[in-house]
């Protein structure tokens, strides 16, 4: 990995505000605002400038080394820097600490010009939109007009959601990760419990605990809200995995005393109880009780469609191109839930990809475990030169003869997207793919194709009926569980499709099993039986069948052969004798 990003100094602006001060959406009025932020990598430009929303306990420090460390300390340290995802050599990278945070941007603890004492109790309630203005407001002071990027993860990819849905001019990509469009109702009953555990602590004093005792308020509370929300972080079974039902040895071995104090406080003895008791106590040193009440409600009440009346017309208004990733064994912001982002922005016809990581490790993946979205994120911003070789023009020359100019084309199974982008120099389509390999995903995407991971054989539930012309299946058919469900699924989603697959009457195939007795491995057919992807054999006879069966119209049939003899048994008319590989233009028939 690259040296990082070196020193970045934090720096604390005082907003510009109307005569009077900022009315926040709820009615209450700030008269002072100063926002703490950092900034690194190449030289600010018009075109270069990201802005990176932190996550719910997060801060400006997105990467790099503050003032005074001898390490880098970012919390997105490996994804931001010269060469990651976030590349700093390419890229003018912003993060700002939150409206009512406690990491420099005014907040509960920050003074009230009125009273010269900390808000405490009197910060006025506020929005999420209240919190993105302040980032916008920030922005226009530092002179960025427009965002090249805004990402956020999390409560920071909710921020995203309200940015790009209330002013959809102000960026060219958003990347929402581990998120969602509102909170669902398990994670909504987290917080729930999480605030009344510092509400309820007598040391809250209402919120006005600044100055009383030592001043840091509700700690039990804060602790244990800290404790109920470090166990949605990680998945069950990465808590499993770590911590089973192991025994702090060094509980088990104290002296009676401390053992009986313990049995007394209905303590137990177990390694997970030891490991969040030190997430909560550590808690305490860098984060405000009051901040996080009014940042978790703030998150609570927070509904991307409830000011458009539906998320449908609040995605409608997006500009940006898009990319949504999800996360395996998320329990805060489920698959689902990113899901129904893109179905949204596909319903509008917007620009969008989604990648569902298979991390494991539960909703912290996308802090600690980057090694695939790193690639992912940086190919979605970067992009990269696309070139189209000859071999793939001839190899992709019956695909591309069949479709239209112009057409908006689904490639399913489209690898790293090079049959995208034949079609896309030669006959100009709009070019989508579905691919369930992380690395060929990643590479469509940097060629600038929206695409979405999902398994073919489970449906392809995100796209809408009819959303596309032309749906490509390349040498899939053969690969796939369900061969019948994926031509359904074509089928239902384009008006056409068209299927290729190796054709395993081929004569060159018949004489290696009848001379040979062993299966064929050529150009075609380039693997060995025990480690293939074809599960099915398919031939052109068999494929006539199916369509005849499930009512398939075949309207173009193109049979290819590399071979002499195989290209004069074509001409004889000998396709499925002659041909190794076949290419079909299909639609429903008509009722």
């Amino acid at each position: 990995m690259s040296e990082g990003v070196g020193i970045v100094e934090p720096k604390t602006l005082a907003l510009k505000l109307p005569e009077g001060g900022y009315r926040l959406e709820s009615g209450g009025l700030l008269k002072k605002i100063e926002v703490l932020y950092e900034e690194c990598g190449a030289p600010m430009r018009d075109d270069n400038v990201i802005f990176i929303c932190h996550a719910l306990t997060g801060d400006a420090h997105v990467a790099g080394v503050r003032p005074g460390e001898s390490k880098p300390s970012g919390w997105w340290e490996g994804m931001v820097g010269p060469g990651r995802g976030i590349d700093t050599n390419r890229w003018h990278v912003i993060c700002a600490n939150v409206l009512g945070g406690c990491s420099g941007t005014t907040g509960p603890m920050s003074i009230n010009p009125d009273t010269g004492k900390p808000y405490g109790s009197a910060f006025p309630q506020y929005t999420f939109s209240d919190a993105v203005d302040v980032y916008r407001m920030l922005l226009r002071q530092l002179g960025v007009k427009h965002l090249a990027a805004l990402i956020g993860g999390s409560y920071g990819g909710l921020q995203v959601m309200d940015w790009v849905t209330r002013c959809p001019d102000e960026m060219d990509k958003a990347a929402l990760i581990a998120t969602s469009a509102s909170l669902n109702t398990q994670a909504l009953a987290f917080d729930v419990v999480g605030r009344a555990g510092i509400t309820e602590d007598p040391d809250w004093n209402g919120g006005d605990y600044y100055g009383v005792g030592d001043g840091l308020g509700p700690k039990r509370g804060l602790s244990t809200a800290r404790e109920l929300a470090h166990i949605t972080y990680l998945s069950r079974e990465l808590l499993e995995e770590k911590f089973h039902r192991n025994l702090q040895q060094s509980f088990v071995d104290a002296p009676p005393e401390e053992r009986a104090k313990r049995d007394a406080q209905f303590k137990t003895y177990f390694q997970i109880e030891s490991y969040l008791d030190h997430h909560g106590k550590k808690f305490l040193k860098r984060f405000d009780a009051n901040s996080y009440l009014h940042i978790t409600r703030s998150m609570d009440l927070f509904d991307a469609g409830a000011r458009y009346g539906g998320l449908d017309n609040a995605t409608a208004r997006v500009k940006a191109k898009c990319l949504v990733v999800s996360y395996e064994r998320d329990i805060l912001f489920a698959e689902w839930q990113s899901k129904d982002i893109v179905r949204s922005l596909l319903r509008n016809d917007k620009s969008v990809s989604y990648a569902h990581l298979e991390a494991g490790t539960g909703h912290d993946s996308f802090l600690t475990d980057i090694s695939d979205l790193s690639p992912l994120l940086g190919g979605f911003l970067n992009g990269r030169r696309v070139k189209v070789m000859k071999w793939q023009e001839r190899l992709y020359r019956n695909i591309t003869r069949m479709v239209r100019r112009g057409a908006r084309v689904l490639d399913i199974g489209c690898g790293d997207g090079s049959l995208l982008n034949v079609l896309k120099k030669q006959r100009d389509v709009k070019g989508d793919g579905v691919e369930i390999d992380i690395d060929r995903f990643s590479e469509a995407v940097a060629d600038g194709h929206d695409c979405f991971w999902e398994d073919a054989d489970e449906g392809l539930s995100l796209i809408p009926d009819g959303h596309y012309d032309v749906a490509v299946c390349s040498d899939t058919l053969q690969e796939v569980k369900n061969p019948r469900g994926l031509l359904r699924e074509a089928l239902r989603i384009a008006d056409e499709a068209i299927v290729t697959f190796p054709n395993f009457a081929a004569y060159r195939i018949r004489l290696t099993l009848a001379f040979a007795g062993r299966l064929p491995v050529s150009k075609a057919l380039p693997f060995k039986w025990y480690d293939t992807p074809n599960i099915h054999c398919v031939t052109l006879k068999d494929f006539r069948e199916l369509c005849k069966a499930d009512g398939i119209e075949i309207l173009d049939v193109r049979a290819e052969s590399r071979h002499p003899l195989g290209k004069l048994l074509l001409a004889l008319g000998f396709k499925n004798l002659g041909a190794s590989r076949i290419v079909a233009r299909i639609r429903r028939a008509a009722k």
